[in-house]
């Protein structure tokens, strides 16, 4: 999703400097992003990743298939399993995309749901590891 962003014109005087801002990367900055992000945490988590998985089959051209959804039971393990049939990652992607903090292949259209980089790490708020295939 393309966000709307406005440039204004600022006028200066008796400026003695300018310095952009960053970002530390740190264990608090990983945990804000990442835990203290979401105030619904099972459902921001089921949330995020159905949203990227409708997103990957947008890109595949197939929105219209439905993904499958796991949902966690003793049966199973506990685990949650989301399956889309859309363009996947390969590994280099998975590493430069996926597990990086606001990177984004979804800024330039319209036509996706995520764009800030944030969905993927939200199991983050809640499990300190967690697997993908």
């Amino acid at each position: 999703m393309q966000v709307h962003t406005e440039t204004t014109q600022i006028t200066r005087g008796n400026v003695a400097g300018e310095h952009n801002f960053t970002i530390k990367a740190s264990a608090k900055a990983f945990n804000i992003l990442s835990s203290n992000l979401y105030s619904n945490k099972p459902l921001a988590i089921i949330r995020e990743l159905c949203c990227n998985a409708y997103d990957s089959h947008v890109a595949a051209g197939c929105a219209d298939r439905p993904i499958e959804v796991v949902l966690p039971t003793r049966l199973n393990g506990g685990q949650l399993i989301i399956k889309d049939f859309g363009t996947g990652l390969d590994h280099a992607q998975m590493l430069s995309i996926y597990t990086k903090f606001f990177e984004s292949t979804k800024t330039e259209s319209n036509d996706f749901v995520g764009q800030l980089g944030l969905g993927s790490k939200s199991p983050f708020s809640m499990f300190k590891s967690f697997s993908i295939e």
